[in-house]
């Protein structure tokens, strides 16, 4: 994974600087990049009760899970318009579809995408967006805008009669 070029330069001086101060006091460097005061992995408990809830009750936020700062970065991204297949290698998954049905929800402008075909494969001028409603902008009438009238478009009194089928009791039979 390509870290962007401000994180690599950060992570290279935290790196510079422990094993400067590793070899001032005559010890090997530890293997993790953040570690404990004894050089061991910092625990996640630990860091979550110590470190991670005062720290949002500092800033008078709510108390979120620190896995939920994972999914706060993905659907930025997604909604920035990154690329699916960017996110799912930020995120190490291991396929697209996981990425795509965690977060596909929150690709900008998929729903409006899917409404525009619909109704250009259906002849129908209910476009979601701008650019396609006036290509296809057209003058109606009050004699054809028929899903007005009242005289054109009756409504049963009883919606329930109107929509079941007259073999339908209610009790659970079969449509």
């Amino acid at each position: 994974m390509d870290l962007p070029a401000p994180l690599a330069a950060a992570l290279q001086r935290r790196k510079s600087l422990l094993e400067a101060e590793t070899a001032i006091q005559g010890r090997d460097l530890a293997p993790w990049v953040f570690t404990n005061r004894v050089d061991r992995p910092i625990d996640a408990l630990n860091l979550v009760h110590r470190v991670w809830l005062p720290l949002l009750e500092k800033a008078g936020l709510r108390r979120i899970r620190f896995h939920d700062l994972r999914h706060t970065y993905a659907s930025l991204l997604i909604q920035r318009g990154e690329s699916p297949a960017y996110v799912k290698d930020q995120l190490g998954h291991h396929s697209i579809q996981v990425t795509v049905d965690l977060y596909g929800h929150l690709v900008p402008g998929a729903n409006r995408n899917v409404v525009d075909r619909l109704a250009a494969a259906t002849n129908c001028n209910l476009y979601a967006t701008d650019e396609e409603a006036r290509e296809e902008k057209r003058e109606v009438s009050s004699e054809e805008d028929w899903s007005r009238r009242r005289d054109l478009n009756p409504r049963p009194a009883d919606y329930e009669s109107a929509a079941l089928p007259l073999s339908y009791t209610g009790t659970g039979a079969s449509l």
